[in-house]
């Protein structure tokens, strides 16, 4: 398989065991000294115990926002032997009790161990709407 289908993948399946609400198999695709830029919350994140922490915390506030549905779209992956980075786009929709919707900018870099990606640095932000979209 093309490793850049891989990547998209296991990026993919990162988003979808988070709306599941799968914590361990989110956690999983991330290597154990994962950092995090998470764009709902000021923290960086740094160390499994943090994460899972952050994850927890997460997973409850993503149940109070409602159902959710996502789509990405990968603007580029590259690949440097084991090491490799995905920036892509992730577009979100909360339903009700709490709806919202937004474009998140991601950059992951990922490291390839034991012939599996796992992403070593996540970093989320939100996309900023034009001024003179507020007119």
């Amino acid at each position: 398989m093309n490793e850049h289908v891989e990547i998209e993948r296991a990026i993919r399946s990162i988003f979808e065991n988070f709306q599941s609400g799968n914590v361990h198999g989110l956690e999983s695709m991330l290597a154990d000294d994962c950092t995090v830029w998470d764009v709902f919350t000021p923290d960086f994140i740094v160390g499994k115990e943090a994460r899972r922490e952050f994850h927890e915390k997460d997973k409850a506030q993503s149940k109070a926002r409602g159902p959710l549905t996502w789509d990405s779209r990968f603007v580029r992956v590259d690949v440097w032997g084991d090491l490799a980075l995905a920036c892509y786009y992730l577009d979100f929709e909360y339903q009700e009790p709490g709806a919202m919707t937004g474009s998140v900018r991601i950059t992951d870099v990922l490291r390839r161990e034991a012939g599996k990606w796992t992403v070593i640095h996540h970093h989320e932000g939100l996309i900023p709407i034009p001024h003179d979209a507020h007119s």
